[in-house]
């Protein structure tokens, strides 16, 4: 009976994601939320505000440079997490033996 339950809810979510996947827009459509008043002044302006040679440069750094430097962060944390639960409690293992 949990297992019918189970394969149930998994179709159902694999139909809405497929139908979300399919009212997507096309990449690169005018109507993609990602293509906005924000991405064009970027574009447009992102030279002259920040003074920098490059764009892509301009905006990590000058625009999104808060935002940048918090997923290193969160980077980093992760990092330190998947290094501590792989090396274990040392003191623990001792104690046992």
């Amino acid at each position: 009976m949990n297992k019918i339950f189970m394969a149930f809810v998994l179709v159902g979510l694999l139909i809405i994601m497929v139908m979300g996947m399919l009212e997507m827009p096309e990449i690169g459509h005018v109507d993609n939320p990602s293509y906005n008043e924000v991405a064009v002044y970027y574009t447009q302006n992102a030279i002259e505000d920040t003074k920098s040679p490059n764009t892509v440069t301009a905006v990590l750094k000058y625009y999104r440079g808060v935002d940048t430097l918090l997923e290193a962060a969160v980077l980093f944390t992760s990092i330190i997490a998947v290094i501590s639960v792989l090396r274990g409690n040392k003191t623990l293992t001792e104690k046992k033996v």
